[in-house]
């Protein structure tokens, strides 16, 4: 019936694509209510995107792109939150000095929050039109403090001039 298309059991292969999707999920109907577009809706939101004609291969190009943005989102939704209360922390590593866990408190907060902001960019991403002027929000708190990475240096210092007494 379509050129370049293969028909088993209400599946299709997208021509852009090359992926064989069910019928009734991946594609929409067409606009006189007769039969199925050919692309999936993955490729028309993305050609819609460019109203240029686009080679085949930049068409490939963008699904992936697009398909890249997806699993890392789904990615950055599977990773489980990081502990970041001192006292959790000392009974898991009983251990380490309070320096270490004050260190690693921080440290893991700032993982959750780099997660918590690639979960937004990706999702912006892929729903452009949710995305405020205001943008997403960055903690300076977090990844401003230049600090405490000088009071490491200061400490290995002090701890290099010990080892040469």
């Amino acid at each position: 019936m379509y050129k370049n298309s293969i028909f088993l059991l209400g599946e299709r292969k997208c021509p852009t694509c090359r992926e064989i999707l069910p019928i009734e999920e991946s594609f929409d109907r067409r606009e006189n209510g007769q039969g199925f577009k050919k692309q999936c809706r993955i490729c028309c939101n993305v050609a819609t995107a460019y109203k240029n004609r686009q080679s085949s291969l930049s068409k490939r190009t963008n699904i992936a792109v697009y398909k890249s943005h997806e699993r890392m989102l789904d990615n950055a939704l599977r990773q489980k939150t990081e502990v970041t209360c001192p006292e959790k922390l000392r009974g898991m590593y009983p251990y380490m000095t309070d320096h270490q866990i004050s260190r690693m408190s921080r440290l893991n907060e700032k993982i959750n929050a780099a997660n918590d902001f690639l979960i937004d960019e990706q999702n912006l991403w892929l729903n452009p039109n949710e995305r405020t002027p205001a943008g997403i929000e960055y903690r300076t708190d977090l990844f401003d403090d230049n600090t405490e990475y000088q009071q490491d240096r200061e400490e290995l210092s002090i701890i290099d001039e010990q080892k040469e007494i």
